[in-house]
């Protein structure tokens, strides 16, 4: 038993080589599409009015971070059925000012219509005293679609002049980003970096001018979602970056994907669960921060650091457990997993099996010569160590 506890503590201990464990840097995002209409009728615009705020008070309430992204449906809406301007009945003040305006960041989206471009968007928002960000909120960074162009992220390298307006918006952070519908190629990123071409998108050119902020293996919840399956994958994120399964030389950043059209009771039960839970975790380890926010604490990493730069792909694991890990010859998959783990061999001999948990104790014990799956679903969510014969891999159930 000592000698699982001591190669335990030792696979431990090599995540703190590189300095403070990093956190996960998470923050909820909204949005709605132009085919709401919800400047179409003051019903509708007042089912989104009263949905946003209450959603706000959740947020101030529970103190975490909400980026709203919006079409020009919205704020159409505001200037028609509202006195926009006026606090007291304008939604987008009312967001800007305090108590809100400290949790809540309002960024343009780039889809629209009526012929406005995202210019005209931040141009229509800054008139509603929304005090607009300069992020970029979904976007297109790729697609194959001709009749679409420009629709890719290198238009925003350069100023957008207004359609509309004629004012000039420039981008100065790449957020969300996705590829041409159904979205089979969309930017799965724990990182921040500099992304090169559309086609050369996920490799960092330090000579671009625009960062680009991942969004993770970022969940979205509905109304119809069960909420503990979001709980349970955040959770599996941070245990990776604090176990060591992902490298501590990385800057993490994840999201909560949320649709206004979606807002309502039985969502905002789901989302209050979701936060309730997720502020049982440590901000040592988890940090709720608007985009703007992350990308300030990134800069800090930079200075503290000495990196220019971080990536991580949804998925990706370290491939040698450093050093401790099992040789290309044993597959173990998947991981993270959720009940139960393979362990496949490329021959017929005969190796030995240990599941230990953190605590060092022996969980599965057996010799065997062929593929098998080992059932883990009654045991709790965390750290484990599969040893074969005597090499160990860390693996993480959520």
């Amino acid at each position: 038993m000592k000698t699982w506890v001591t190669i335990l503590g030792l696979l431990l201990s090599i995540g703190n080589a590189f300095g403070q464990i990093p956190k996960l840097y998470i923050h909820i995002v909204s949005h709605n599409e132009p085919t709401d209409n919800i400047e179409s009728s003051a019903l509708i615009f007042n089912k989104f009015k009263n949905n946003a705020l209450q959603m706000a008070n959740i947020i101030n309430t529970k103190n975490v971070r909400w980026n709203l992204q919006t079409s020009d449906g919205f704020i159409l809406g505001a200037l028609q059925y509202q006195s926009a301007g006026t606090s007291s009945t304008d939604i987008f003040e009312t967001l800007a000012k305090p108590p809100y305006n400290d949790n809540i960041e309002i960024d343009p989206r780039s889809k629209n219509k009526g012929g406005r471009n995202i210019a005209d968007q931040w141009y229509l928002l800054d008139s509603c005293g929304a005090n607009p960000s300069h992020n970029l909120g979904g976007f297109i960074y790729t697609t194959t679609n001709p009749s679409l162009v420009p629709i890719d992220w290198l238009q925003y390298r350069n100023p957008i002049i207004g359609n509309i307006y004629g004012n000039s918006w420039q981008c100065s952070i790449l957020s969300g980003a996705g590829s041409y519908p159904p979205h089979t190629n969309d930017l799965d990123d724990f990182g921040v970096f500099k992304p090169d071409t559309t086609n050369n998108f996920y490799s960092h050119n330090p000579t671009r001018n625009l960062w680009c902020m991942g969004k993770g293996c970022a969940p979205v919840l509905d109304s119809l979602d069960n909420e503990q399956v979001i709980i349970d994958l955040i959770q599996s994120q941070v245990d990776s970056i604090q176990s060591g399964l992902w490298p501590q030389n990385k800057f993490y950043v994840t999201r909560i994907m949320t649709n206004q059209r979606e807002y309502g009771p039985l969502f905002f039960q789901k989302i209050s669960k979701v936060i309730d839970s997720l502020n049982l975790i440590p901000s040592s380890k988890l940090q709720w921060a608007t985009i703007s926010e992350t990308f300030t604490s990134f800069q800090a990493w930079q200075t503290s650091s000495g990196l220019n730069y971080s990536q991580w792909l949804c998925g990706q694991t370290t491939s040698d457990i450093e050093n401790f890990g099992i040789n290309n010859k044993i597959l173990i998959y998947p991981n993270p997993f959720s009940n139960t783990v393979s362990i496949d061999f490329n021959d017929a001999q005969e190796h030995k099996i240990e599941v230990v948990d953190n605590l060092g104790s022996i969980l599965y014990s057996l010799i065997i010569n062929s593929n098998t799956a080992i059932d883990l679903s009654k045991f709790s969510n965390g750290l484990y160590i599969v040893f074969v014969d005597g090499r160990a891999q860390k693996i993480i159930k959520y």
